[in-house]
C-alpha cells in the first residue's frame, strides 16, 4: 500500500485507540471536563452561534468531524511524511515518539488558556497529564498500523515486515 493510504489506513485505527482511551478517562474521572474534549467541543470561534450549544446535534457532529478529520487523516499524513527522520528502528517506536510530541504540543496549548471558556489545563495538570497515555497509545497503533498496512518499515527503504 502506498505511504497517504498506509497513514490514513494507520490513522482510522488509531484514532479509534485515541477514542477508547480518552472516553475510559472520562468515565473514570466522572465530574471532571477532560480538557482534550473541552478543547474540541468550543466550536463557537468556528461555526458561531449554532455551535455554541454544547449538548446540540450540530455542535456534536461537528465535534466528531473535526476531531477524525485531525487524527485521522492530518496527523498520520504528518507522520507518514517523516516517519523515516525520527530515531528508532520501528514504526512503533517512531509512533510513541510522535504521539509524545502531539501530546506536548496540546499540553502546551492547554497550558495557555487556549479552550473552552478561557479554562486552562493548568487548573486541571493532573487530567492534563493523564492524557499522556492515550497519545502514546495513538502514536504506537498509527506507527505500528503505518507499518502493517505498508508492508515495510518507511518508504524510504526496501525492507519488508517479515
Amino acid at each position: 500500500m502506498d505511504p497517504a493510504r498506509s497513514s490514513i489506513s494507520a490513522g482510522i485505527v488509531a484514532t479509534l485507540a485515541l477514542l477508547a482511551f480518552l472516553l475510559v478517562l472520562d468515565f473514570l474521572f466522572t465530574g471532571t471536563d477532560i480538557f482534550v474534549f473541552a478543547t474540541f467541543t468550543s466550536l463557537c470561534s468556528v461555526g458561531g452561534g449554532p455551535y455554541c450549544e454544547l449538548g446540540s446535534t450540530t455542535a456534536t457532529l461537528l465535534t466528531l468531524f473535526w476531531f477524525g478529520l485531525l487524527y485521522a487523516v492530518a496527523w498520520p499524513l504528518l507522520f507518514g511524511a517523516f516517519t523515516w527522520g525520527l530515531p528508532g528502528e520501528s514504526g512503533t517506536v517512531h509512533g510513541v515518539l510522535f504521539g509524545f510530541f502531539l501530546w506536548v504540543a496540546y499540553a502546551a496549548v492547554a497550558l495557555n488558556r487556549v479552550g473552552m471558556g478561557g479554562q486552562s489545563g493548568s487548573e486541571n495538570f493532573p487530567l492534563l497529564f493523564l492524557t499522556l497515555f492515550p497519545y502514546l497509545i495513538y502514536g504506537a497503533v498509527l506507527g505500528g498500523g503505518y507499518d502493517y498496512f505498508a508492508e515495510h518499515r518507511t518508504f524510504l527503504t526496501d525492507e519488508t515486515a517479515g
